[in-house]
């Protein structure tokens, strides 16, 4: 929270248009906070705001990792992270040289994307086939974990470089930049439609109106009130279907659970 307060804060101060988006947004409208089993923090921007935050976001308590500020990036989206007081320990690492970032919010740019839902279709389709191999290429790579528990060293061991002997070949890095130059070029023209390819999910549909993310209002989240799409209805629907029904209770699982770990620097 006290990170989002404080994107939020630089965002309305230099004029950068953003969203709370996929669960956090479902979250504001569902819950007007966090869902009870979720544990992150998701906003978009469109490319140009991105591009913009990416090079001007300053803060005294935050650090914003980037492509544009970590060269060895090992992904194509940002996160604003609290280094000073938490540390994460993951088996699917940010990047080559930092690795433990603490606590921190994911930052996507929604890029231009094509005009027929056909096109749309494919596009994303060859986009989650890069950013899987890159996820696998990044797990390939991994530190060890001190401390974690025995099932996250089995992990580790299982998408380690003796079990991936062909995607260990990949660089990493280089697998985020090619990421990035496709979605900079494949979608600089621009279009009447936005979607997030950065991190993209088979299991969603994301092919917006580019008047979607251009009409903001704030919506309470827990304490404080965050940009949103003014059509949010239409934004979540989109996302996750009929998104005021909640999950079974089966589902209803802190997923990130599964991957990473998170601890204050003073109770390790």
């Amino acid at each position: 929270m006290k990170i989002l307060k404080d994107v939020h804060a630089f965002c309305k101060a230099n004029g950068i248009r953003y969203s709370m988006a996929y669960g956090t947004l479902l979250g504001a409208v569902r819950h007007k906070g966090f869902i009870p089993w979720d544990d992150d923090i998701d906003i978009v921007m469109p490319r140009a705001d991105y591009d913009r935050f990416c090079r001007e976001y300053k803060s005294d308590r935050y650090e914003l990792f980037c492509s544009a500020r970590q060269p060895d990036a090992y992904v194509a989206y940002a996160r604003v992270a609290d280094m000073r007081d938490t540390e994460s320990r993951t088996y699917i690492p940010w990047n080559g040289t930092v690795q433990d970032q603490g606590v921190r919010i994911d930052i996507f740019p929604l890029d231009y994307a094509p005009d027929t839902e056909e096109d749309q279709y494919t596009l994303q389709k060859l986009f989650c086939f890069v950013y899987e191999m890159s996820n696998r290429v990044r797990k390939a790579f991994v530190k060890k974990l001190p401390g974690m528990p025995l099932k996250f060293h089995i992990k580790r061991i299982a998408h380690g470089p003796r079990f991936n002997r062909r995607v260990v070949r990949q660089n990493a890095v280089q697998m985020a930049q090619w990421l990035e130059y496709m979605m900079k070029n494949l979608c600089a023209t621009p279009t009447k439609h936005l979607s997030q390819y950065a991190c993209p999910d088979r299991s969603i549909r994301e092919w917006f109106d580019v008047e979607d993310f251009e009409n903001i209002i704030e919506l309470p989240f827990e304490d404080t009130a965050f940009c949103a799409p003014a059509n949010y209805d239409k934004v979540l629907t989109e996302w996750f279907g009929d998104y005021m029904q909640l999950p079974p209770k089966k589902d209803r699982k802190w997923k990130s659970l599964v991957y990473i770990r998170l601890f204050w620097k003073d109770k390790k």
